[in-house]
């Protein structure tokens, strides 16, 4: 086995958020600019930190205010929005770790929503190591989150792959010296943005057993 290490980001890649997260950001607009945005720019910045994209996209507005009314609609519609595994990933995660594997979470999500989530998705048992947005000071693309959980795992960077949906997760890899997959199972992904930033997959893969021809 090439790569014992698999490094997983939670939105987007191993849960199906998108639908949740763009309905949040779309309320939020809504409340504090009157109109909503189009998807494609609310998709542009998954993998951000939620007070980094709010900045940007609603600058006018105070922050934390901005969050606390994002999280409210999200924890207020959690039953309409059904978050779920992407088809496949329980299964991939299962044989990898039949394989000798050992799993870890890298996102930019705090850790009381992930946990969350994991409990939900019963998924907690299969996951050996995360690191949420409270365990770094800098966030992807920079490399902090992959080298925090490297540092958990005692793993070298060549003995680990990471799998992300956004230019933010290769980004992040790349800089840790890691291998990266781009899934395709997910949103659209501007590859233009992600190539002018300098980031390019290792690796891209159509479904998640996909992976087990690449490890």
């Amino acid at each position: 086995m090439k790569k014992k290490f698999i490094i997983w980001d939670f939105d987007g890649t191993m849960a199906n958020t998108n639908e949740i997260i763009l309905a949040s950001w779309q309320a939020s607009f809504r409340h504090f600019l009157g109109h909503e945005m189009p998807v494609r720019e609310i998709e542009a910045t998954f993998g951000e930190t939620l007070k980094y994209s709010v900045s940007n996209l609603i600058p006018e507005a105070d922050v934390n205010e901005v969050v606390d009314y994002y999280r409210a609609f999200q924890d207020s519609h959690h039953d309409v929005y059904n978050v779920r595994l992407f088809d496949g990933v329980r299964e991939l995660v299962e044989e990898l770790r039949m394989r000798g594997c050992l799993i870890g979470i890298g996102t930019s999500r705090t850790a009381y929503s992930l946990n969350n989530y994991m409990r939900e998705l019963e998924m907690e048992h299969l996951i050996d190591e995360i690191v949420t947005m409270e365990d770094v000071k800098n966030h992807k693309p920079h490399p902090e989150t992959v080298t925090a959980l490297l540092d958990k795992f005692g793993a070298n960077a060549d003995e680990a792959i990471m799998i992300g949906d956004t230019k933010y997760d290769i980004g992040c890899a790349q800089n840790a010296g890691v291998d990266s997959v781009l899934v395709g199972w997910s949103h659209y992904v501007d590859e233009e943005s992600m190539a002018a930033d300098g980031f390019e997959p290792t690796h891209r893969i159509a479904k998640p057993s996909d992976l087990l021809d690449i490890i």
